[in-house]
């Protein structure tokens, strides 16, 4: 029986620089067979079986490409062969690159687009927000007009009774008194067209705030494909400009502006230059109190974000922090991995061939070192010795 065993052949192993690379490739196909069909939105037959060729073919060059590099390029590279090693990890990293964008973004880029979706959401929140405060802001002149319109009524109805801003001996309606009525029943128009814009404004708000807790209640939906997710975002986001739009007509702020123009121009009464004087400081007050309204709503930013387009492989790294443990992970088996495998190669065939053929002059390492230790020769001891001669010595009669 030992004689048999003797004389059967032992199977060669397969070298572990090819069972890693094809393990590797394999493990990349896969991998990108998962992210393909998400960054080529793969809903139906022709799309998964365009994601299975691009895995398939992704998968063969990295195996021919790192193969090619870590079981002959290495080799060529040990041996001095000019260009071997620039050729081969240039292949490797750049196979691995490509293969690292595509799957690493093909994994991730779904989430991304929610992760996108909700920034928006947040940054439209605090636009809506802003654009609610602007509205009240601009609601602050209703009263302020009615305080004009009452003080306006008193000064008339004080001139009409004792002259108290003409300062004329007879009471009466005068130029005065009609310069004071004209402004006031100006006003009054203006107040109308405000007052009207406060109703609508307040309506928009309330859709405002409802469409908001809408965007909100679409993003959490589990049940919406990412399509159909999109489509209802888009259409929400378009209601939100159109209440806006309606927010923005309902505010009269052009009216206002050219109002406290005219207030601030004053009037002219005809021989009356000192009752002129005291007309037009009550109107420039005016002015100055309506003024200040409409500066704190303009001060207020007005920028509207816009809805961002559809998520690409180039955004996928902007949230490279984010998913740092896939990219991690997708790394080392295409980069970091392949191309430390091609230097261990190379470094240990470098080591054979300067033990087998050491340069000229080089007697090795010193015997004495450590380095000359393990060099040595295995030691073989005299019992293995007869032991090894005696199953030659079996071998020959058995022959025989």
């Amino acid at each position: 029986m030992n004689q048999r065993l003797q004389k059967m052949r032992k199977k060669k192993a397969t070298p572990f620089a090819t069972v890693v690379t094809t393990g590797l490739s394999i493990s990349s196909g896969l991998m990108l067979g998962f992210a393909v069909p998400n960054l080529i939105g793969g809903e139906g037959g022709l799309d998964f079986a365009k994601a299975i060729l691009m895995a398939t073919s992704g998968a063969l060059v990295s195996l021919g490409v790192n193969r090619l590099g870590v079981e002959k390029g290495a080799m060529q590279a040990a041996i001095g062969t000019p260009g071997a090693a620039l050729v081969s990890t240039v292949s490797i990293l750049a196979v691995g690159a490509g293969l690292f964008a595509a799957t690493y973004s093909g994994l991730v880029i779904k989430d991304v687009e929610a992760l996108r979706q909700q920034d928006f959401g947040v940054e439209y929140s605090e636009f809506i927000e802003r654009r609610n405060q602007k509205a009240i802001e601009s609601g602050r002149a209703a009263p302020v007009i009615r305080a004009i319109i009452d003080d306006l009524a008193a000064k008339e109805t004080c001139e009409r009774q004792s002259s108290c801003i003409s300062g004329s001996e007879s009471s009466g309606t005068g130029p005065v008194y009609y310069a004071l009525g004209e402004k006031r029943q100006r006003v009054e128009s203006i107040a109308v067209q405000v007052e009207t814009g406060d109703v609508v404004r307040k309506s928009a708000l309330e859709r405002l705030n409802t469409l908001q807790a809408e965007y909100q209640n679409i993003l959490g939906n589990g049940n919406l494909t990412e399509t159909e997710r999109r489509k209802q975002l888009q259409a929400n986001v378009a209601l939100v400009g159109q209440t806006i739009s309606d927010l923005d007509e309902a505010i009269p702020t052009a009216l206002l502006s050219a109002f406290v123009a005219e207030l601030r121009s004053g009037v002219v009464i005809p021989q009356r230059a000192g009752a002129s004087r005291k007309v037009n400081a009550l109107l420039v007050g005016y002015a100055e109190s309506l003024n200040s309204v409409l500066n704190s709503v303009e001060r207020l930013s007005d920028h509207r974000p816009r809805f961002p387009a559809k998520a690409g492989v180039s955004d996928t790294f902007t949230f490279f922090g984010h998913f740092l443990p896939i990219a991690a992970i997708v790394g080392v088996v295409e980069l970091i991995f392949p191309i430390t495998l091609w230097f261990y190669t190379y470094f240990t065939l470098v080591g054979r061939v300067y033990r087998d053929d050491p340069p000229v002059g080089d007697d090795g390492p010193d015997e004495d070192s450590f380095s000359g230790l393990v060099s040595q020769p295995p030691v073989s001891f005299a019992s293995e010795a007869r032991d090894k001669s005696h199953s030659r010595n079996s071998t020959r009669k058995t022959r025989r």
